[in-house]
């Protein structure tokens, strides 16, 4: 695993599980810690292949959101995956259920005959975060640095004798310290005072969170770039199925009157990525979004988005 600074307030690191069956001192497994949240595991070998991540609350509520890219039988397919760790899950849960901790996610598909399939290959790209749990109020808490990451896997002949079977999963992942963008509210009372945001991000100009509460209350990102010439590419990905079905993309301009670029509308529950392009350098970020803004108990309704600046 190596680390290192990319922009100031980020912190990168690349972890790397690679293994071939002629090798006497497989390592089926790497592990890294995900600052201010807990650790994160990839683990690949013939009965499972999957990511991992233990928190270190399971009162908070953290979540690791995925696009997970592969090919299935009907062609290159998308599924926007949700890994939740959690004790309440909503306001007036008693704390008897939620899950466990660790939580994980597959990356085979199937069966094989030691496990899982024989051959398997994808990528994804994904964001983790943290905040308080959701019989809690969070709207005025501080917001936990968020990782965001794009991982490929691949593995051949997990069916055959163990000379010939080979697996590399390979991960960078991006930490950011500051600044930190995401708004969280638990409740329409609690998203009282707590539904916009805008930041200062240096070198790029500022960004704009917006989360309003009801049924037709706005949820929006904005950007507010310091260069006239700066324009975004922005991909939304909700859901599961073909990729032409469920990835919409689309290039947006500043707008001469406000200096803006967008609103741009958050999905409900899903995940967005952008790409600021300045001229001479592009700088990603990645967004995930859940929101749950019309139920009429009030305070079960909910805000949670997190975002990062993205791996190059």
């Amino acid at each position: 695993m190596r680390a290192s600074s990319a922009t100031p307030g980020t912190r990168t690191k690349r972890l790397t599980l690679e293994w071939k069956g002629k090798t006497k001192k497989k390592r089926y497994t790497r592990r890294t810690k995900i600052p201010g949240i807990g650790r994160l595991e990839l683990r690949c070998q013939p009965k499972k292949v999957h990511i991992s991540l233990r928190a270190g609350q399971r009162d908070n509520e953290t979540q690791l959101w995925m696009a997970k890219y592969e090919d299935k039988s009907y062609g290159r397919a998308v599924a926007v995956k949700t890994v939740r760790i959690y004790k309440y899950a909503h306001a007036r849960d008693n704390g008897n259920g939620g899950t466990g901790n660790p939580q994980r996610e597959g990356l085979n598909q199937g069966n094989g005959v030691n496990g899982v399939e024989n051959y398997g290959k994808g990528y994804g790209h994904g964001i983790i975060s943290q905040r308080g749990s959701r019989n809690t109020p969070v709207g005025d808490d501080a917001l936990e640095p968020v990782t965001t990451f794009d991982v490929n896997w691949y593995w051949n002949d997990f069916d055959y004798p163990v000379r010939f079977r080979y697996c590399k999963i390979d991960m960078r992942l991006v930490t950011t310290f500051s600044p930190r963008l995401g708004l969280n509210w638990h409740g329409d009372a609690d998203a009282q005072g707590n539904t916009y945001q805008r930041t200062r991000v240096p070198a790029i100009g500022h960004v704009q969170l917006r989360c309003n509460p009801g049924r037709r209350g706005n949820k929006l990102v904005s950007f507010i770039p310091r260069r006239n010439r700066t324009q975004v590419y922005v991909e939304t990905v909700q859901a599961e199925g073909r990729v032409e079905d469920q990835v919409r993309t689309r290039n947006l301009k500043r707008d001469r009157e406000t200096g803006k670029i967008g609103p741009i509308k958050i999905p409900s529950n899903g995940i967005m990525r952008f790409y600021v392009d300045k001229g001479k350098k592009t700088v990603p970020f990645i967004l995930s979004s859940y929101q749950k803004t019309n139920d009429p108990r009030g305070q079960r309704n909910t805000c949670e988005l997190a975002m990062g600046q993205f791996p190059q």
